[in-house]
């Protein structure tokens, strides 16, 4: 009997031996680093787990770090390694992905899984497919001899920067909107990228987003691909982002009401010679010719005679105004709005005729606004200076130009 129980201990120690031969060695541990990135190199963190397989045995598992490393200590040999996200659908090249304990350390290029439901859309004169790609990496399988079509919905502000990866020669470009689908690239593409700049007013309430951009890749072959999409950076400021400076009134205003048997005579914008005008520094007024000449005033509320253009009423309803400025250089300085100051005004204004007197503001915003938009430039296209017909008013003096909503109380 106890020569048949050392027999048995024998062949159990020998089993164990033939047992971790098979399983890489001698038992002997090594430590395996396994970095998980995109494209771009960007690493992906915590969501990520990295699994290691024998075979088709799974021999150990690690969740990546912060920095997209997974360490993990295994028998010497040869693992195959399978990436999965908690986050989102990934795809990589399952074969290439090794560790070996001669090669302890790899990188593993993931992608973003591409929606398997396309959206229809309308380009090149027909319908075509359109994926939905989100920031980051996205595989893509791209065909040949026709425009690849992809849709990205920013979800918060800022500069992207599109670039594909290929095996092929391949060209990116922006294409616009949905509703309409652009011929040319609408960005300028330069070494394979091109950038978007998203602000926050194209973004949508509650981070559903707003803007849906059209990106295109066309390519010379049929081939797997990856399209990146990487924020780099705040929105680029525009002018529309810029803050606006409100002009101020300089003057306190009172209920202006038309004298009684008083007419209001327009100014003639043809007359040859430039009307004088003089400030009343004790009202504040503009009179015509001297201090105590007729008063100048405009046309607020109602329209004015001739109606070259809709009072300024009219025209805040509508838009606003305002004015952009530049210097010399063409560098922005600052963009004035002059609506808050004339709402001011319209409130004193002559109940039935909607007139007020001329004073330094409004002298200043007619003319500043007037200048700026091209009301009296007949080469502009917001020339207003046309008689009934749509023909340019003969023997026009520019002098006299900016009175056209002006008239004097007689």
């Amino acid at each position: 009997m106890k020569t048949m129980k050392k027999l048995i201990i024998v062949a159990a120690l020998m089993c164990s031996a033939m047992l971790l031969v098979a399983c890489g060695g001698s038992g002997e541990e090594v430590e395996y680093k396994v970095t998980v990135k995109d494209a771009l190199g960007n690493t992906y963190g915590k969501d990520t787990i990295v699994e290691f397989y024998n075979g088709e045995e799974k021999v150990g598992m690690q969740i990546c770090d912060e920095n997209g490393v997974a360490t993990k200590k295994l028998a010497k040999g040869t693992y195959t390694l399978k990436v999965t996200s908690t986050d989102k659908d990934v795809s990589y090249h399952f074969e290439e992905t090794k560790v070996t304990e001669s090669n302890t350390t790899a990188e593993v290029i993931i992608s973003n899984k591409l929606g398997e439901e396309p959206e229809i859309l309308f380009a090149g004169g027909k319908e075509t497919d359109a994926y939905y790609v989100n920031t980051g990496c996205t595989n893509v399988e791209l065909a040949a001899g026709e425009r690849n079509y992809f849709l990205f919905v920013p979800r918060e502000a800022g500069t992207y920067e599109f670039s594909v990866v290929a095996d092929s020669k391949t060209e990116i470009g922006y294409y616009g909107a949905p509703h309409f689908v652009q011929e040319n690239s609408a960005a300028e593409v330069k070494d394979g990228k091109f950038t978007l700049s998203v602000s926050e007013s194209m973004i949508g309430t509650g981070n559903t987003g707003t803007t849906v951009a059209v990106v295109g890749i066309d390519s010379d072959a049929k081939v797997n691909a990856v399209l990146c999409i990487n924020r780099i950076g705040d929105p680029q400021k525009t002018l529309a982002d810029e803050e606006w400076t409100i002009y101020k009134k300089t003057v306190e205003l009172s209920q202006y009401t038309l004298p009684a048997g008083k007419n209001l005579v327009p100014f003639d914008i043809t007359a040859s010679t430039a009307y004088n005008l003089v400030l009343n520094k004790a009202d504040g007024f503009y009179h015509l010719n001297s201090e105590n000449g007729p008063v100048v005033v405009v046309y607020l509320a109602k329209d004015p005679t001739p109606a070259y253009l809709p009072c300024f009423k009219n025209i805040l309803e509508r838009s606003g105004i305002s004015k952009y400025e530049f210097d010399a250089d063409g560098n922005f300085v600052e963009k004035v709005s002059y609506s808050e100051c004339l709402l001011e005004y319209i409130e004193f204004a002559d109940k039935n005729t909607g007139v007020y007197p001329l004073t330094e503001d409004l002298k200043t915003i007619i003319i500043e606004r007037g200048n700026y938009v091209g009301w009296w430039d007949s080469e502009s296209p917001e020339f207003i200076m046309k008689d009934s017909a749509g023909n340019p008013i003969a023997g026009l003096n520019p002098e006299n130009a900016w009175l056209f909503m002006c008239a004097y109380v007689q």
